[in-house]
């Protein structure tokens, strides 16, 4: 399909965010049109077809978790993308978006997830399988992190702390990076922002029991960290954001 005949439907109150995001995409080639909510947006999915849906998630009077669902019963093809800050738990429910994008947006960043999400679906080739590292103190989280992942065919690298994590992405690609927050040497907020530094293609997610530590979530989000998660946790939560990622 060639970008000019692929249209999105781009769903956000904010009025800046919508002309920045619609612009964006018209500038990379994609016809791309606007919807001030969610009610608005399938009133517009009645009357024409579209490609793909880019959606905020807070809104007023449909947001875009009720969006999805909608889509998923009535457009159950349709692609759909969370825009976010973060992809925190409460956003990630059984019926989960294709992709997540996070601000602060880069154009690289916008074309590269609209592609890889209008592509054919490689994930259950045996060569795409994507490529964990987890990185955490406790020998205990880390085993039992390695074995859950790999019964959801995901390959693990485990390290115990933030410089074997640097020091292993020296030599290692990964898909993606789970991290603790409290971890001698060096700890989790600082490995977030140094892989964001050297390394800002990886995405982030960190799993935590200080969650509801302010000075956490704000770095949390300061950061970029692509989602992040509370003990205990959901593991299919987990699995879900790896492969929308």
């Amino acid at each position: 399909m060639d970008d000019t005949e692929i249209k999105i439907l781009v769903v956000d109150d904010d009025q800046y965010i919508l002309s920045l995001l619609i612009d964006t995409l018209k500038a990379i080639g994609y016809d791309s049109f606007g919807a001030v909510d969610g009610l608005d947006a399938l009133g517009k999915l009645k009357q024409d077809t579209y490609n793909l849906v880019i959606t905020d998630v807070k809104m007023p009077r449909m947001g875009g978790v009720e969006l999805l669902t909608e889509i998923r019963k009535i457009y159950p093809g349709l692609p759909v993308l969370y825009i976010t800050g973060v992809a925190s738990p409460e956003i990630i429910s059984e019926i989960v978006p294709n992709g997540f994008l996070t601000k602060p947006f880069r154009i690289s960043q916008i074309e590269t997830l609209i592609k890889n999400t209008l592509a054919p679906q490689k994930y259950s080739s045996p060569g795409n399988v994507k490529k964990v590292m987890i990185v955490d103190d406790d020998d205990a989280f880390r085993e039992m992190m390695v074995e859950s992942l790999n019964v959801y065919e995901f390959k693990t690298i485990a390290v115990a702390d933030g410089i074997g994590a640097l020091n292993t992405l020296e030599n290692e690609s990964v898909d993606a990076v789970i991290t603790d927050i409290k971890m001698p040497y060096m700890d989790g907020i600082t490995l977030l922002k140094k892989i964001k530094e050297i390394h800002p293609e990886i995405p982030t997610i960190v799993i935590t029991a200080y969650l509801s530590d302010d000075e956490v979530k704000s770095n949390l989000i300061n950061f970029s960290a692509d989602g992040f998660f509370e003990k205990p946790f959901d593991m299919e939560q987990i699995v879900n954001l790896l492969k929308n990622i």
